[in-house]
């Protein structure tokens, strides 16, 4: 029985010993959560590698179908859809699911002062002022989900349709 005690101890200790000694977990994207309606921060992202990010992320999906409610690459996105699967896979950010709870959980910010990353409101309803949602990614562009001609693409801010439609310019850094 000495023996088979022995053997034990000696499994246990070198067990922890190797326990001790392992390299940690990998670190992760921080995961920042949002409420319905409560308001985002990511000051822990510098702001220039977090654009770089959600501008890769985002280019990604140029041609990605819309869909009605989708936020999967595999099925298609709305435009809210994509703008939420962009920050949460480029920055572990969770942002609420429509594009007025978005502008709601963002800071206003003045046009001119938009960034890449930044994101772009506009009423296309008629009837709300943060019915649609795209991401700015510099010079004047912005990219997102339109129902028309259903697939994921780039716009300019002065296209006459977009420029007429303009809600206001938010940021979550």
């Amino acid at each position: 029985m000495k023996p088979l005690f022995s053997f034990f101890i000696v499994a246990a200790a070198l067990g922890l010993a190797a326990g001790c000694s392992s390299k940690s977990a990998p670190k992760t994207k921080p995961s920042v959560q949002a409420k319905k309606t409560g308001q985002v921060r990511i000051s822990h992202i510098k702001q220039e590698q977090g654009a770089q990010e959600l501008m890769l992320h985002s280019m990604s999906l140029v041609g990605t179908p819309y869909k009605y409610g989708g936020s999967s690459s595999a099925t298609g996105f709305d435009c809210s859809g994509m703008i939420q699967y962009v920050y949460q896979n480029a920055l572990g950010v969770s942002l609420p699911r429509t594009a007025r709870d978005m502008a709601a959980a963002s800071r206003s910010i003045a046009p001119a002062r938009l960034q890449t990353g930044d994101l772009v409101f506009f009423n296309t309803s008629g009837s709300s002022k943060y019915s649609h949602v795209g991401l700015y990614i510099g010079n004047g562009e912005f990219i997102h989900a339109p129902s028309s001609r259903g697939t994921i693409r780039t716009e300019k801010l002065s296209n006459p349709y977009f420029s007429q439609r303009f809600t206001g310019a938010h940021t979550f850094f």
